[in-house]
């Protein structure tokens, strides 16, 4: 048997459906490469590990008897992994052409000082998802999100968020998200995996940072394509539960890399870009009264009160 090329690696909790997709998508036609996919199921009540086993017989299922998080979950997978390149896809992903593997290979063969990569992710709609790729948070990066600089002037201005100015090539980036992730199997014993610590969001941006930090580069590959279904995970849970996690992960983060910066001025500059935000979306409600911009404000809203009035030690 040859030694696969390359490792897919996909963590689900109760997400059945958009799991058989997913694989599906992976393995209805030849990917010409040879592959190994493991799932990693993070005690599933929703039938998630039957169904693998029963209609996905050659991938390689792991069963934990508790959530043990994105990472640390990952984490179980990559130590077992043996491909020369890993992929950490999400459960809630779709592969519109499985082809688009040997070509993300090759460019990653080809570019030896690359350690980890990414590819656009989109959604159903086709529209650019935000958050598929990133820089390092720093007082330019916020500062550059919070007040529309990244947007408005993406050639001078860096945001946390590759999301306004979508690369028609290969840029170099600090991180890429964890819903498809490729990195080569070989840096790891230098670099470490994912941090446990996080148990979920922000945990790609502390390891792209951190990859980044050891002398490799991260490229950003849009004109590879993956649909990402977003948050069908968190989803799962009661409104709210998750949804101030990235904020605070990014502050922890923004503490780390930033130590000699006073952490209230992450607070100031992202409550104030959330203030803005929220006025934004409310006017562009008021004059269209379409729900999804009553939303957007609520939203905005919600994680402006949680910098202004959640305590922390």
């Amino acid at each position: 048997m040859n030694m696969p090329r390359l490792t897919i690696i996909v963590v689900n909790w109760n997400t059945v459906s958009l799991l058989r997709d997913c694989l599906d998508s992976l393995l209805r036609k030849e990917m010409g490469i040879a592959h190994e996919i493991i799932v990693v199921d993070n005690a599933s009540a929703d039938g998630s590990p039957q169904m693998v086993a029963a209609t996905f017989p050659t991938v390689r299922l792991i069963c934990n008897n508790e959530n043990l998080g994105f990472a640390k979950a990952n984490n179980q997978a990559m130590k077992e992994a043996e491909g020369d390149y890993i992929l950490l896809l999400n459960s809630d992903t779709v592969v519109p052409d499985n082809q688009i593997f040997t070509e993300w290979l090759s460019f990653m063969d080809i570019h030896r000082e690359s350690g980890a990569s990414g590819c656009r992710l989109v959604k159903a709609d086709g529209a650019h998802w935000v958050g598929d790729a990133g820089f390092k948070p720093s007082l330019g990066t916020i500062f550059g999100y919070s007040f529309f600089l990244s947007k408005l002037f993406p050639g001078r201005f860096k945001g946390l968020f590759l999301n306004y100015h979508v690369e028609a090539a290969a840029a170099e980036v600090d991180w890429v998200s964890g819903a498809a992730l490729l990195v080569r199997r070989t840096i790891l014993p230098e670099v470490g995996i994912l941090d446990e610590n996080i148990f979920m969001y922000a945990e790609d941006v502390e390891w792209g940072c951190r990859i980044r930090s050891r002398g490799y580069k991260i490229f950003y590959l849009p004109e590879l394509v993956i649909i990402h279904l977003v948050g069908a995970s968190t989803k799962k849970h009661e409104e709210g539960v998750f949804s101030y996690l990235w904020i605070e992960n990014l502050r922890r983060l923004y503490q780390r890399f930033n130590p000699k910066q006073p952490l209230f001025l992450f607070d100031l500059i992202f409550a104030t870009g959330f203030l803005l935000r929220s006025f934004l979306y409310l006017l562009v409600y008021m004059a269209s009264g379409k729900d999804k911009w009553r939303y957007k404000f609520k939203e905005m809203f919600s994680y402006l009160s949680f910098l202004a009035l959640e305590k922390r030690d």
